[in-house]
């Protein structure tokens, strides 16, 4: 019955997903459809694709392994994601889709490079975002579970399929059919939270407070560390600057580029509260999730792969109906923060370095209309390359789920997000060229750090970086004298006049002279 389950579901997903990838395509005519949907999109619809872009299969299938795995010490992450992850966002969503009222950025490397008033910039940070092939791999794992796990295929025919079927629906509607289809998983996501979370009280028999005290007993009845707070056990949670670093990365998280242009997407600033409280709501609801690997401990704490406990968990104590319909929402989970994945890259490719740079710099000549349409269709092939080189570090990658999306985060935090943050609130502070060094040490710094720093933290690695390229920005901005063209505001307001000096600006040379 599972497995008729399965396959009449994934049948239901697969025409659902495939309209509105039509969908997609029949409103998808130039490069700002295919990268932000020219910004038509409402704010719940952006909320619901928000959240679900944001919370991946790693919070249903890498996460909930680290609760099997690692104990009440990962309630350390669920508190991150509350806490951190949100007030990010309302620090930094309004005044960046503010600014890109005047701006009319299509991605976060075009913001930058508009913000900065420079080319180098808005390559730089192109560059940057390819480290995202290891969170799509990541992605691509976690997909193949459903395959693997569910329906009996191997690992190779399983990536290929869920491979496919996102480059096939990106490549057709870009980010119309992300944000609808992302909006509707996110949907299914919070219900799956929800099943999970309350479905202790009918397996065991018990109430909220019986099921929690049998839980502890269990969990610390094997391992007393699974049940402290620092778990020097964990290659996660192990000290208290392990744990400091996780929110300090997941703050950063909330700047990613894939969850930066659903920002801006938007179609009006003033909706942005709206947004958020949908993303929050939805947010509570996938985190429960995290409760079923403390479930499939106290029910079988002898899994060999602590990633399959979720799968293994309904299939085994869930009715085969419930046990499908939550395998299928970890399908939708994966490819609802993969679509967005392609989408960013992509546009890096095809927007902010052929249409902003070389376009722009003359060093392709094409007329604007001619350059738009070809943009679109090498953002299209860009992403058949990217699914391509994706698949192979999803076959072949030594790290778990977890760790493999954290590389990817990592690296593009490094070298974004102190140019985002402190651009945005100390404009008249930060240069052009602290933008460029801090970006460039970004990249290489986490390169450096993540295969020479001892510590097993994928977390505490990634804040190294961050940290290192901050510092970098903070000291070269007061060593170098602000240049011409550098975005800065009197007050958080924007201005006619900072817009009219970021368009001039818009197309400086390489290095921003």
């Amino acid at each position: 019955m599972l497995e008729t389950y399965l396959w009449v579901g994934l049948g239901l997903f697969l025409l659902v997903v495939l309209g509105l990838a039509y969908l997609g395509w029949t409103q998808t005519h130039n490069m700002s459809d295919f990268a932000i949907a020219s910004e038509t999109l409402g704010p719940y619809t952006l909320g619901a694709a928000f959240a679900a872009t944001f919370f991946s299969a790693a919070t249903f299938v890498g996460y909930v392994a680290w609760s099997y795995d690692y104990g009440l010490a990962n309630l350390w992450l669920f508190l991150t994601l509350i806490g951190a992850s949100p007030i990010a966002l309302v620090l930094f969503a309004k005044r960046v889709r503010e600014i890109n009222v005047e701006q009319g950025s299509l991605s976060l490397p075009d913001w930058l490079g508009a913000f900065y008033g420079s080319q180098f910039v808005r390559v730089w940070a192109g560059i940057a975002v390819m480290f995202n092939v290891f969170y799509i791999a990541a992605q691509l794992d976690a997909g193949a579970l459903f395959f693997t796990v569910l329906l009996g295929f191997d690992q190779t025919t399983a990536l290929v399929i869920i491979t496919s079927l996102v480059v096939f629906y990106v490549i057709a509607g870009a980010t119309y059919a992300d944000v609808y289809t992302d909006a509707i998983q996110a949907v299914l996501m919070a219900i799956m939270g929800l099943i999970v979370f309350f479905s202790a009280f009918w397996i065991f028999g018990t109430g909220p407070l019986e099921t929690f005290d049998f839980l502890g007993t269990e969990l610390e009845s094997h391992d007393q560390t699974l049940v402290e707070p620092i778990n020097e056990n964990s290659p996660i949670y192990y000290s208290g600057f392990a744990i400091l670093s996780i929110f300090i990365l997941q703050f950063a998280f909330s700047a990613q580029p894939q969850l930066f242009n659903k920002v801006l997407a938007l179609d009006d600033p003033r909706n942005l509260r709206k947004m958020i409280g949908t993303y929050l709501v939805l947010t509570i609801c996938f985190l429960l999730t995290f409760f079923g690997g403390y479930y499939m401990f106290a029910l079988d704490p002898g899994l060999e792969v602590a990633d399959e406990a979720i799968f293994i968990y309904t299939m085994e104590y869930m009715p085969a109906i419930i046990a499908a319909f939550l395998g299928l929402v970890i399908l939708a989970a994966a490819l609802s923060t993969t679509d967005g994945l392609f989408i960013v890259l992509s546009t890096a490719i095809a927007n902010d370095i052929f249409l902003k740079y070389l376009v722009a710099e003359d060093y392709v000549d094409m007329d604007e209309d001619r350059a738009d349409v070809f943009s679109r269709y090498l953002a299209q092939v860009t992403v058949f390359g990217i699914g391509v080189v994706s698949f192979a570090i999803a076959l072949t990658a030594p790290w778990n789920i977890g760790e493999l999306i954290w590389i990817g985060i990592s690296g593009v935090a490094a070298a974004t997000v102190p140019p985002v943050m402190l651009g945005i609130y100390f404009p008249n502070f930060v240069t052009r060229i602290a933008a460029q060094v801090s970006m460039v040490v970004g990249v290489f710094g986490y390169i450096v750090i993540h295969f020479t720093a001892s510590t097993p933290s994928v977390f505490v690695r990634g804040t190294y970086a961050l940290l290192l390229a901050t510092a970098v920005m903070i000291v070269v901005s007061a060593l170098t004298e602000q240049e011409d063209g550098v975005a800065q505001m009197d007050d958080p307001a924007v201005t006619d006049e900072r817009g009219a000096q970021l368009e001039d600006q818009t197309d400086a040379p390489l290095g921003g002279d």
